[in-house]
């Protein structure tokens, strides 16, 4: 049983992090926000976002529950902490991420399982961008330049084993707060 959809609700499908990975990634995120400003992403925030969806009318919610359940199955998935990156650009960033190597393209293709499911069910047409599997560490309140040291640990390899589907609560003036409305153990890899 799915619970019932906020009115005002802001949907996102996202990969949960292994603690491992996500101690590193919250102090590689301290340490970038120390360097060059912005506000840290919360530890208990870091995660892989599989697909934005944005607000979702209630009677869409039955479709999209079940597609993106079906969608979010199957095996863990094997990837490793890749670069540092400033986006739009390191000039004028406005949020640091950490990109995620995926050596056999398993999560790419599963971020495009998700949108597949999501775009299906609520009807929508692919908007075509690329994914870019990463973990946003710190965002920045205004444009700013930002020079990003080497990352330490670069390549630690981990598995990503559980993802869900959360509605995002805007907090005026602090972090957002995630509320999860389904939630898919993967199964561990042959």
């Amino acid at each position: 049983m799915t619970p019932p959809l906020r009115p005002a609700n802001r949907l996102f499908v996202a990969a949960d992090l292994p603690a491992d990975a996500r101690a590193r990634l919250a102090r590689s995120a301290a340490e970038v926000a120390a360097a060059g400003g912005g506000r840290p992403v919360a530890p208990e925030s870091l995660h892989v976002t599989l697909d934005f969806i944005g607000r979702v009318d209630p009677p869409q919610w039955p479709a999209l529950a079940e597609g993106v359940t079906e969608a979010l199955a199957g095996p863990a998935l094997r990837v490793g902490l890749g670069p540092l990156r400033a986006r739009p650009r390191s000039s004028r960033a406005r949020l640091v991420a950490r990109e995620l190597l995926d050596p056999e393209g398993a999560l790419t293709e599963w971020i495009q399982r998700v949108r597949e499911a999501v775009d299906g069910a609520l009807e929508r047409s692919p908007d075509g961008s690329r994914p870019w599997p990463h973990v946003t560490l710190v965002r920045l309140r205004r444009a700013a330049r930002v020079d990003l040291p080497p990352a330490a640990d670069e390549e630690h390899m981990f598995d990503i084993s559980r993802a869900a589907l959360y509605d995002s609560h805007q907090s005026p003036g602090g972090p957002s707060r995630y509320r999860e409305l389904i939630a898919v153990e993967r199964q561990p890899a042959p």
